[in-house]
């Protein structure tokens, strides 16, 4: 049985080789999957499918163990015509999560694994996510789920966090060329993400544990219903999310960082003194206090006894507000290591804070979160209809940025157990987001033409609040702080609807034309309420105007392509491709007062429209040299559409662009620019490999209005600030064995040119500066190996390098830069098949617990200071998995 399953591999693979299949799928433990990207001629498009079905039901027929089993292909959409092959003139990687089953990767740890593919967790795993493809912005990504746009014009950009991949059948990522098949002009390229289509009865089940609290959970049911199968599927992941991290700012990086800050005697004269006139200016008494003018005498007088003692601390010892300025100043810790003795006469809270300043360790606070989401799906041959329901329940962690890094108070139980003060609320920011999603479609083909329609809503309700914050308003009422907190600082809520249809399809055209066309439309609304947003009461109540609370968007985009077969022999491909693309977005205010402007900003109307368009094009050239190398070329324009959030605001922290120029109206314009790559595939044998690709692209890209999120008078808006160029290299390496498989993927990513337009940010004087693009590793990269000692066993490790990141986008004058520090990582795991239907799969990531150690350094001045968003270490997990 083992020599028929290896000859049943070896002939599913052999024929993709022939086929010359265009694309590798990033593997597991399972035999590859080639997904075709081209034929010259119906017969082999015909083998191209046939492979891929071969290769499948050799995957089929390994997980069975030698059971009875059914040579079935997986479709995953309506059924479309082979000559479709020729759709995707492109880069395109296709990862299939069945592949890593068990390993408990999310969305985010299968794309980072892409070439050309960057994921940042801006706030920590299992937090808000985006991903960046070729040295874009996470905006300039279009994230669809079975074609439809998953994100929402309200947000900034799709957070991948809340997209499971239990019932996903495979992943599409695309880099430059984009297929006419996805609405839009999206830069960076586009991801598609195909739920899996029910073919036959199945249970699937499976539940796995890992460190921090974690919990994944998932139940699938499929049944055959009427001339179709119908998939109902629940999932469930959570965590607590109390991590240890180290704390860079402990005991001995405050003594380095003090003694850089007093080398200078005048620079230290100076920041006692405006401490102490800071303060004198918050209510407290006169002080007759002279100038320090030494270290010595600083020294001196903080200590009990001193004058500037008796004046920080002794005048209100019992108010938290007067302890707070003494304990969180660094003149106030210097005095404490200046005198070994001086602990013994502090109060209990401070001998405490002092402790935990010494400990180079802390525990993640307010980190957790619960995503829960379901589906149920019914497909046959031409109709498919999907419900989906999402719900996210998660706290918001706290930013150990420059603001909150040096206090001691931060991810410490005695701030979490402080609700009513600042800013121990941010460890009860809460964020729960619901989404409801319905779709419905139909494929047909006619003679020569395959087409197909569908209609999706989406509805989402984003909640923002502080746990208990009625009563927190009535402790900050009372404390007379309250009007310190702008409107929605407490609770906030967005509430979005979108209504879509879409008609595509492709005609073919004779023997040398293969036509693709799109049309879609859409149109969304959303609404903006919270606390106080309609009756706040404070100094700053003229501004609330300024926040728009009503939305509305309207998108529609049309585009051809024509894969253009140029000679005889079919090798040699042509592919245009024409786009129109169209938004009308509307912003309003329904108490915005034109005449009040009291920061000198002037802002837009109570109502402002604004309508984009333009056509771009893509073009492609690809030849096929021989069953085992293809270059291929790409090219062409793009006009990237703006969202709403870009545009109006998210109606509390983002604000509409204020008027910089003059003019009546100043809204951003969309981004704009062309690029282009160029790739060679080598798909053979290599090294005694049963099967090999290799693939190297160079790309690039010139960008234009680019948006930069710039901040004014403590309020920060978009603008188009920032113009770009970006080289780079994607390298890719797939080998498979019969018992071993070698997966090696990197990226080198350079920018050059940047420059940002300050003549468009109001308050500055100069013309351009030059600066970075943020958080964009020029080195990124995946090396895993899988050995299959037989057909019950596997095991694998991985390695994972991201390269150091500069996380301003404007240098200092004096050029330095903060950078976040690089990371690598190794993954190791196993899994036991104990029979067809049970599978365990334990593992360790981040085994030597890199993650733990990860700083910003602070403009190259030694300085060194805890990421924004710290990430988790070693994370053992274990799944067992049931199929019946």
């Amino acid at each position: 049985m083992r020599n028929e399953r290896n000859s049943l591999r070896q002939a599913a693979i052999t024929a993709g080789i022939l086929a010359a299949l265009g694309v590798c799928t990033l593997g597991g433990d399972q035999p590859r999957v080639w997904a075709a990207e081209s034929s010259n001629n119906t017969a082999q498009a015909e083998a191209k499918t046939a492979a891929v079905q071969g290769v499948q039901a050799a995957a089929d027929e390994t997980e069975n163990d030698g059971m009875d089993f059914t040579l079935e292909g997986v479709t995953v959409e309506a059924k479309r015509p082979d000559w479709e092959a020729k759709l995707s003139p492109g880069t395109v990687t296709v990862i299939r999560p069945d592949d890593y089953k068990g390993e408990q990767k999310d969305l985010p740890d299968l794309l980072k694994m892409v070439p050309g593919v960057h994921v940042r967790e801006v706030n920590g795993k299992g937090q808000y996510t985006t991903v960046s493809v070729r040295g874009s912005t996470a905006a300039q990504v279009g994230v669809f789920v079975d074609g439809v746009l998953f994100n929402l014009g309200g947000d900034a950009a799709a957070d991948i966090s809340t997209i499971p991949v239990h019932n996903v059948e495979w992943i599409e990522v695309y880099r430059g060329y984009i297929p006419a098949r996805f609405g839009g002009t999206f830069m960076g390229g586009v991801i598609n993400i195909v739920t899996k289509r029910p073919t036959k009865a199945n249970v699937q089940a499976s539940f796995g544990k890992s460190s921090f609290g974690g919990y994944k959970g998932s139940l699938q049911i499929d049944a055959p219903l009427g001339g179709g199968a119908l998939m109902v599927s629940i999932n469930r992941d959570q965590s607590e999310g109390d991590f240890k991290y180290k704390n860079f700012d402990n005991d001995r990086t405050y003594k380095e960082r003090l003694q850089y800050y007093y080398k200078d005697l005048e620079n230290t004269t100076n920041r006692i003194n405006k401490q102490i006139s800071y303060d004198v200016g918050f209510g407290m008494e006169e002080p007759s206090l002279g100038k320090v003018t030494s270290i010595d005498e600083m020294v001196t007088r903080c200590a009990p006894g001193g004058d500037i003692y008796e004046v920080f601390w002794k005048q209100n010892p019992d108010d938290y507000g007067g302890r707070d300025v003494m304990e969180h100043d660094w003149e106030f810790y210097y005095a404490k290591y200046a005198d070994p003795n001086y602990k013994e006469n502090l109060y209990k809270s401070d001998q405490y804070q002092l402790d935990k300043l010494e400990s180079a360790e802390r525990w993640r606070k307010a980190n957790d979160y619960k995503n829960t989401d379901a589906i149920i799906k019914w497909q046959d041959d031409h109709w498919l209809a999907k419900a989906t329901w999402k719900n996210i329940r998660r706290h918001l962690p706290h930013p150990i940025d420059n603001n909150y890094a040096p206090l001691w108070t931060v991810d410490q139980d005695w701030a979490v157990n402080m609700p009513y003060g600042k800013p121990n609320m941010y460890y009860f920011r809460n964020q729960e987001l619901t989404a409801k999603e319905l779709l419905l479609g139909r494929r047909d083909t006619v003679g020569n033409l395959e087409w197909g329609w569908s209609i999706n809503y989406l509805k989402q309700d984003k909640d923002y609040y502080i746990d208990d914050w009625q009563n927190l308003e009535k402790v900050l009422e009372a404390t007379n702080s309250l009007n310190t907190l702008s409107a929605n600082s407490l609770w906030s809520k967005y509430d979005s609807r979108r209504l879509g249809a879409k008609i595509d399809g492709s005609y073919k055209a004779g023997d040398r034309h293969l036509i693709e066309f799109l049309v879609d439309a859409s149109k969304e609304k959303m609404d903006i309420d919270g606390w106080r947003m309609h009756d706040f009461e404070n100094s700053s109540e003229d501004t609330r105007g300024r926040w728009r609370n009503y939305y509305e968007q309207e998108i529609f985009n049309a585009q051809v392509q024509d894969t253009i077969t140029l000679n005889k022999k079919g090798d040699f491909w042509l592919t245009p491709s024409v786009r129109y693309n169209r938004s009308k977005i509307l912003g309003r205010s329904d108490r915005y007062d034109e005449k009040n402007d009291p920061q000198n900003v002037k802002w837009f109307h109570q109502q402002d429209e604004q309508t984009d368009d333009k056509v771009t094009w893509q073009l492609a050239l690809k030849k096929q040299f021989n069953d085992h190398f293809t270059l291929r070329a790409t090219g062409g324009t793009y006009y990237r559409l703006l969202n709403m959030y870009e545009i109006a605001g998210d109606g509390a922290g983002i604000w509409p662009m204020p008027n910089v120029d003059g003019t009546d109206s100043v809204f951003p314009m969309p981004e704009e620019g062309k690029q282009w790559d160029v790739s060679a595939i080598w798909d053979g044998k290599a090294l005694g490999a049963d099967t090999a690709k290799f693939q190297l692209t160079y790309f690039g890209r010139d960008s234009e209005n680019l948006l930069q999120l710039m901040s004014r008078n403590f309020f920060f808006f978009y603008t188009n600030a920032a113009k770009a160029k970006v080289n780079g290299l994607e390298i890719q390496a797939d080998m498979s064995w019969q018992k071993w498989d070698v997966n090696l993927k990197a990226t080198y990513t350079k920018p050059k040119d940047v420059f940002y337009d300050m003549t468009k940010l109001p308050g500055y004087d100069s013309n351009t500066i030059a600066g970075s693009l943020t958080y964009q590793p020029q080195w990124e990269g995946t090396a895993r190996l899988t050995y299959r000692p037989d057909t019950n066993w596997s095991l694998f490790t991985q390695l994972r390098y991201v390269d150091w990141m500069v996380t301003d986008p404007i240098p200092l004058t004096t050029g330095a830069v903060k950078r976040q520090s690089s990371l690598t990582t190794m993954d190791v795991g196993v899994k036991y098949k104990f029979n067809k239907s049970l599978q365990l799969a334990v593992g360790c990531n981040d085994v030597l617990n890199k993650a733990n150690d990860m700083y910003l350094n602070m403009y190259g001045n030694g300085e060194i200071r805890n990421i924004q968003y710290p990430i988790q270490g070693r994370t053992y997990y274990a799944t067992l998995q049931y199929t019946y």
